[in-house]
């Protein structure tokens, strides 16, 4: 463990800022709850442990905290690093687990797979505890690097004629996993020295983690080029590169309002696996209207990410031609036919046949989740389902353009090689986009296109939106 950094002048000032984030987010917690905090060992994340503690033990507002820290074993200091985290919850009163990730037969992708892994075992250790949310240590610094590099490349986008992606808002204050935990962020409006001044005050320091200061990671190399990588100001965010700066969650949420009114009224889904679209209603050159064809074919594709954003440009221009009856993009085809367009998933890449066992459930091309209730096993495999082209003929869709759809859409067959009934199986699509991560100021068009599928709708943020504070 490091010494803390020596105060600066007027520290008491930006000491007080942590707490006060801490007491804020407190108040607006809709109900008595259990708060996870996620504890690295961080400066960031010790303060906001004991910015909480304090907090709470001030107002005696009707909360308990309890901890986790993620062991994910990739350096050989870190199993000490979780203990005495252990070590200073047990002092706090604070009910403390130590989550270790198993990683040995992970070869490629690790950072990505360990950030998922991360919220994965925050998750079990939530319903360990009983927790009714999560709280991360992120903070105004990491707030600033995000923007800085959403903004980098917008700006790349913007020279090379691309329209704006969806993500230039930063991090939201609080995102659903998997599509039942909020993880909140308190402290995203407090910089990090004043966490650090404030652990100063306290007497206590912190662990330093070496991978914060490895040039392979683009967020160091950002903070590195950064003037003053504590302020999310103009440095990060810049009004003529066409982000809303200070205000641009907002703007997200308002794009998320005019998403859910297109496609509440303009966009038919047919039998969850395809689009419908009268092309009098679509306009490609406008920003809203190309983002959510972007969305609904991630969706419907079940990729997680949209398309790219060189592929996302090829298709604004072939849905701008005329002379184009049918393009692919993201997974996805988009096909003109009969005054329409019709987004679906393209016959490319599909799931080998899989048999699965009566109890069993199969996550399907990313598109459903298959449950076996029946007795018997069942395959699925992609096409073959007759009746479903016809379904969706009967719906108004061109044959020939619902034959296609068709091909690529699950058939649930039987031992015998017959369809299996209804009963014997259950179906539920997923939103792939926003069943993993759901910003919260992307929940609006998240509940519009669950609602479009038929799906129950995601459950509501249990902490009041700062805005409303």
């Amino acid at each position: 463990m490091r010494p803390s950094l020596p105060a600066r002048p007027g520290a008491d000032g930006g000491a007080a800022a942590p707490i006060a984030a801490a007491a804020n987010f407190l108040s607006r917690l809709r109900r008595p709850s259990t708060v996870l905090v996620a504890v690295s060992g961080g400066s960031d994340s010790i303060g906001l442990l004991f910015s909480l503690h304090q907090a709470l033990t001030l107002s005696g507002a009707p909360h308990r905290l309890v901890a986790c820290t993620v062991d994910h074993a990739l350096r050989a200091a870190s199993a000490a690093e979780a203990a005495a985290v252990s070590q200073r919850c047990r002092a706090l009163g604070v009910p403390h687990h130590v989550a270790r990730w198993s990683h040995a037969d992970i070869t490629s992708g690790l950072q990505a797979q360990a950030r998922l892994a991360r919220y994965r075992l925050l998750s079990e250790a939530a319903h360990l505890f009983g927790a009714d949310l999560v709280v991360t240590a992120h903070t105004a610094d990491d707030q600033a690097e995000t923007i800085a590099m959403r903004a980098a490349r917008h700006r790349e986008d913007r020279a090379a004629g691309r329209g704006a992606p969806i993500g230039l808002a930063g991090m939201a204050d609080a995102v659903l996993f998997d599509g039942r935990l909020w993880i909140c962020r308190p402290f995203l409006g407090v910089g990090r020295q004043a966490v650090r001044d404030a652990l100063t005050a306290r007497g206590e320091g912190w662990i330093d983690d070496p991978s914060n200061d490895d040039p392979r990671f683009e967020r160091v190399r950002i903070r590195r080029g950064s003037a003053s990588p504590a302020s999310p100001g103009p440095s990060s965010c810049d009004p003529d590169d066409g982000l809303a700066c200070g205000d641009a969650a907002a703007g997200r949420i308002r794009s998320g309002a005019l998403l859910s009114g297109l496609l509440a009224r303009h966009v038919r889904i047919a039998e969850g696996v395809a689009a419908e679209i009268a092309l009098a209603d679509l306009d490609v050159a406008d920003d809203a209207w190309r983002r959510l064809l972007v969305l609904l074919a991630a969706t419907l594709a079940g990729k997680p990410h949209g398309i790219g954003r060189d592929s996302a440009a090829r298709l604004v221009s072939a849905l701008g031609d005329p002379a184009a009856t049918a393009t692919t993009a993201g997974g996805c085809v988009f096909e003109r036919r009969a005054g329409r367009l019709f987004v679906y998933r393209e016959r490319r890449n599909l799931p080998v046949p899989t048999t699965v066992a009566p109890g069993q459930s199969l996550l399907w091309d990313g598109r459903f989740t298959i449950d076996n209730t029946g007795l018997l096993p069942i395959t699925i495999l992609a096409g073959g389902d007759r009746a479903l082209a016809a379904r969706l003929a009967a719906q108004g869709l061109p044959a020939g353009v619902a034959g296609r759809i068709a091909q690529a859409a699950p058939a649930i067959l039987g031992p015998d090689g017959g369809l299996v009934p209804d009963g014997a199986f259950s179906r539920h699509p997923r939103i792939a986009p926003y069943d993993t991560f759901l910003p919260r100021f992307d929940l609006m068009i998240g509940q519009s296109i669950a609602a479009k599928l038929g799906r129950a709708p995601y459950p509501e943020c249990p902490v009041d939106d700062i805005a409303m504070k």
